[in-house]
């Protein structure tokens, strides 16, 4: 499937599919359905450009989108048939032009700043002194401080693998390497 595999709410899109075997000339029609955990969906019909489908999506068709992990599936009809193609998961990034805040951050930055933030926490707090304690038949135990630095830790790897694959996109270099050309 060549629907890509972001979209933005509130943004335009087009892509085209070619499928020798259901040919729009021969009477095959394509359709595409995103689908939201939430119950909710959207058809997206594909118009025949010769033998291939051309799918467009506009700024009105996209506004109301939900941000987040969306199923793609797609499929043929012809008559009575309906032949299912495949399905992809696609993910609908909100529409950072009408948002009224954004957090950019992906989920292993986000974890690595709070385990960070709870490192501090447990040194300014006095933890260093108290690891567990029970009131009343309830027990609260506290991570040490090297349990939360084996987070840190990991979090930093996860969080330089992502920076590492950004800078590929864009085209850049993945940092800490040497390149050579012999």
């Amino acid at each position: 499937m060549n629907c890509p595999a972001t979209l933005r709410a509130g943004d335009s899109a087009k892509w085209s599919e070619s499928l020798p075997d259901y040919p729009a000339s021969a009477g095959w029609s394509l359709k595409q359905r995103l689908l939201w955990s939430s119950g909710s969906g959207i058809t997206l019909n594909g118009i025949a450009q010769g033998d291939a489908f051309e799918f467009t999506v506009t700024m009105a068709d996209s506004q109301n989108w939900t941000a987040g992990k969306a199923t793609l599936v797609q499929w043929v009809e012809k008559g009575v048939e309906k032949i299912t193609l495949g399905q992809k998961e696609v993910t609908i990034l909100p529409d950072l032009s009408v948002a009224v805040n954004h957090d950019g951050r992906s989920r292993n930055r986000k974890a690595l700043d709070d385990a960070e933030a709870a490192l501090a926490n447990y040194v300014a707090s006095g933890q260093l002194h108290v690891a567990e304690y029970e009131i009343a038949g309830r027990r609260m135990k506290f991570r040490d401080a090297e349990q939360i630095q084996k987070l840190i830790t990991h979090f930093k790897t996860e969080v330089a693998k992502e920076n590492a694959a950004l800078a590929l996109l864009n085209g850049g270099s993945v940092p800490g390497r040497v390149y050579y050309r012999g």
